[in-house]
């Protein structure tokens, strides 16, 4: 069975996916512009075009017209005044065209900078760091971070998960057993991927446990997984390994957040 919850870019949302089951978990409550999703499998928006996190770049280009001198009729006069003209006139296009390349390379590295501390170096010690906490609450083992090529593909999952504008859209493509995805959030809700991970998990798991504490829903009914799953794929004994992965928009505005358990 697959489930799926969805939140608008206004408004938090979660989807979660585990061995068939899907869940959602929507917080009407908070204004922050990020959706979640998390579980096993669910869809979420995306941008038209999605490129690696810190693959964005921008350019910028402006045409020069060329200035055209005419020479004079006179002959003496004709050919010096033609070759200042044109020399200078070509000083003045060289001069244009540095200065436009300047500004494109500024530009470019102003971007490409820009992308880089939205994804933080670290960022996904402090996913595994958070989820842990979580688990410590209730006596669980930690978890550990996958291998790099899970860590990579999760990336890439959340970039194809953005591209298709579907959650878990690429579900078991990293060969994990349950997902928990954030989708289409707003990169300027959050300072970075470490807040964006933060946020979610938190989230996941505390508005979810509490749901289940309170015996609203039960863990062990499968009707109820959808409302409760980012929280029970956290807990699971049955997972040892986890990727966290996240990418924005080749326009940088949203990004989509995936973590995936093994």
């Amino acid at each position: 069975m697959m489930t799926k919850k969805f939140y608008s870019i206004a408004v938090p949302c979660a989807f979660a996916m585990a061995f068939g089951l899907s869940a959602c978990s929507d917080d009407s409550s908070s204004g922050a512009d990020a959706n979640i999703d998390t579980g096993d499998e669910i869809n979420i928006p995306v941008s038209d075009k999605v490129s690696s996190a810190t693959d964005k770049s921008v350019s910028s280009s402006s045409k020069i017209d060329t200035l055209r001198v005419e020479a004079y009729d006179s002959e003496e006069s004709g050919s010096s005044a033609d070759a200042e003209s044109s020399s200078s006139a070509s000083k003045e296009k060289s001069s244009s065209s540095e200065k436009v390349k300047d500004v494109s390379s500024s530009s470019a590295a102003a971007s490409s900078a820009s992308d880089n501390a939205f994804i933080n170096e670290g960022w996904r010690e402090d996913c595994l760091a958070k989820i842990n906490e979580y688990r410590a609450t209730e006596n669980l083992k930690p978890l550990t971070l996958a291998a790099q090529e899970k860590q990579t593909c999760a990336d890439k999952q959340s970039a194809d998960d953005l591209a298709s504008n579907k959650a878990h859209g690429h579900f078991g493509d990293c060969g994990e057993f349950a997902q928990n995805s954030g989708p289409n959030f707003s990169a300027s809700w959050q300072k970075n991927a470490t807040a964006v991970a933060e946020y979610y998990l938190k989230m996941m798991w505390e508005e979810e446990k509490a749901l289940v504490t309170s015996g609203e829903r039960d863990p062990n009914k499968s009707e109820d997984y959808p409302y409760i799953g980012h929280y029970l794929n956290m807990k699971n004994t049955s997972y040892t390994k986890v990727a966290c992965g996240i990418t924005l928009s080749e326009d940088g505005k949203l990004g989509w957040f995936n973590v995936d358990f093994f």
